[in-house]
């Protein structure tokens, strides 16, 4: 008979959805963008920039695991990384400080993505064009393009190295850091951030993403060209 191992909360719902929701719309943005059915890959860029507005809302007001003010520690990664290269064993139940690292560049590339795609202008048929593309100088808009084009590519860099600690915890350090992200619950323990974490408010994220989705859309539908969002 298997011991009984007790769980504490690690991660609430809001954060759970978050995450699972980008990793969806990452994958759907270069399908959109192949396929040519451009109405959609807008949308899945407006959306990106939705849930990347609203995380950083949820990172201030959300549970505890989920502020910034619980994982945002830069000279604190250079001490874990130097105690994980020495094989150092350190727990905690939400992000570790280069975790937390992460993080802030996944929200950096993926929101700049986004943003990018705002004023991107491409001339081959079918001509594409974000909603402020006319709003910029062309060589503005230019840049943009270029560097959206490009996007994908670090995009995908960052992720591949965010699956290969993924990988590394799971085969090195015996830790599994994707259950929690399905289940919210950890086994419980000794970890340095707390031994259990508080959850947000439900309600409390459907008003971050209510506004979230308030800024990208009315802001798009207000400012864009001909107030069109696609």
């Amino acid at each position: 008979m298997q011991p009984d191992v007790r769980k504490v909360p690690a991660w609430d719902l809001p954060t759970r959805l978050f995450h699972w929701t980008l990793v969806v719309l990452i994958i759907m943005a270069p399908i959109t963008n192949k396929l040519g059915v451009f109405f959609w890959h807008k949308l899945n860029g407006y959306l990106i920039l939705t849930l990347i507005l609203y995380r950083l809302l949820w990172g201030i007001v959300g549970g505890t695991t989920a502020r910034f003010s619980n994982f945002v520690r830069p000279f604190a990664a250079f001490g874990y990384g130097f105690d994980l290269l020495r094989g150092k064993a350190r727990h905690f139940l939400g992000h570790n400080p280069l975790g937390g690292m992460m993080v802030l560049l996944l929200l950096f590339v993926v929101g700049a993505q986004a943003v990018l795609g705002l004023m991107t202008l491409d001339d081959i048929p079918p001509t594409v064009e974000g909603p402020f593309a006319s709003k910029v100088a062309e060589s503005t808009a230019e840049l943009a393009s270029s560097w959206h084009r490009r996007g994908f590519g670090i995009i995908l860099a960052c992720v591949a190295l965010h699956v290969a600690a993924i990988v590394f915890y799971r085969v090195m350090k015996k830790e599994n850091l994707v259950r929690p992200m399905i289940t919210g619950l950890k086994d419980a323990g000794t970890y340095e951030d707390a031994q259990a974490a508080t959850y947000g408010s439900l309600a409390r994220a459907a008003l971050c993403f209510v506004i979230a989705f308030a800024i990208v859309f009315g802001g798009i539908k207000l400012f864009g060209s001909n107030g069109a969002f696609m």
